[in-house]
């Protein structure tokens, strides 16, 4: 990301505003960087997750999957409970892994809003991070 944007920018005529996405990242970067163990490689803030298998598994498939919590997130925010919200959805995303007999290695990250709030945001990230880090 790009520290300044200028006023014709495409993406800011669209809405986005990348000073608040680099400081959402910075507010969590401590929180995802936590879960992470060795076989984590490259940090946060790259286009896709890099995850070393090794050879703990004898003919390894990896699964991956997505899901959302629908509007928990409306309810949390009126609630002020955005910190929750997270771990909800990281079950969500654990027990689909689960029914297919997978075990969960890492966890796809995935944050849609119609508006960055980067303080709301780093909540329900920091509630992601404090999930993943569970077994």
């Amino acid at each position: 990301m790009t520290s300044k944007t200028k006023p014709t920018d495409p993406y800011a005529k669209a809405g986005v505003n990348i000073e608040k996405g680099n400081e959402l990242v910075e507010s969590i970067k401590a929180s995802v960087n936590a879960t992470h163990d060795r076989r984590v490689l490259g940090g946060i803030g790259g286009f896709a997750g890099l995850f070393e298998l090794g050879s703990k598994y004898k003919n390894p498939i990896l699964v991956g999957c997505t899901d959302g919590v629908g509007t928990k997130v409306a309810l949390s925010q009126a609630h002020n409970k955005t910190h929750l919200t997270g771990q909800d959805l990281v079950a969500m995303c654990v027990n689909d892994m689960v029914t297919c007999g997978a075990e969960p290695l890492f966890f796809l990250d995935y944050f849609a809003a119609s508006k960055l709030k980067p303080k709301s945001t780093a909540q329900i990230v920091k509630g992601i991070a404090n999930a993943c880090k569970k077994k």
